[in-house]
């Protein structure tokens, strides 16, 4: 403390140790400067995690098998993929992907250095509990809230749909679709 004293505005030390109340505590404790506003708080940083921004376009040389890109408007999963380096000619990551709606799969060629938006996908596992005229009502079994989907989400899945029967909810760009 003393080899600091002259950093402190008033040449006195900006932070004294108080008397600590219970003498088996080993950290000091401190008494706030004498600059700063009385009613000011610490300073507190946000958690690492969300300090950092999240990457919504992928290069194509960043595609990996179970990434989840958004190709032409949809939604779709790597199943495989394989970077081709030509002797002649610019390389080229050739994918085999599934449509998560559709449930397609297609075979797709990038252009290696080439920008492919990230899809932002959840899952979520849900209850199936009964039809409400053109809706189809699921339950969060953990919050137990509802969600309802329109026939047209639900689609040909509607057959094999029975009460109490446990589904995979997709959402993507707010939109939820039953897999």
């Amino acid at each position: 403390m003393a080899s600091l004293r002259h950093l402190s505005p008033s040449g006195a030390a900006a932070h004294r140790r108080l008397p600590a109340a219970n003498s088996s505590s080993s950290f000091p404790q401190l008494r706030r400067p004498s600059f700063c506003l009385p009613g000011a708080r610490p300073l507190r940083l946000a958690p690492l995690r969300s300090r950092l921004t999240r990457v919504y376009a992928l290069s194509s040389n960043d595609i990996r098998v179970g990434s989840n890109l958004e190709v032409d408007g949809a939604p779709w999963k790597v199943l495989e993929f394989l970077h081709v380096k030509p002797g002649k000619g610019a390389a080229f990551v050739r994918t085999k992907m599934r449509n998560y709606i559709t449930g397609n799969t297609v075979e797709k060629t990038f252009r290696a250095g080439s920008t492919i938006p990230e899809a932002s996908i959840s899952k979520e596992t849900k209850q199936f509990t009964y039809k409400d005229g053109s809706q189809f009502v699921f339950m969060d079994l953990t919050t137990f809230e509802e969600s309802r989907l329109n026939e047209g989400d639900v689609g040909d899945k509607q057959k094999w749909l029975k009460e109490g029967m446990d589904c995979n909810l997709l959402y993507w760009n707010g939109r939820a679709d039953c897999n």
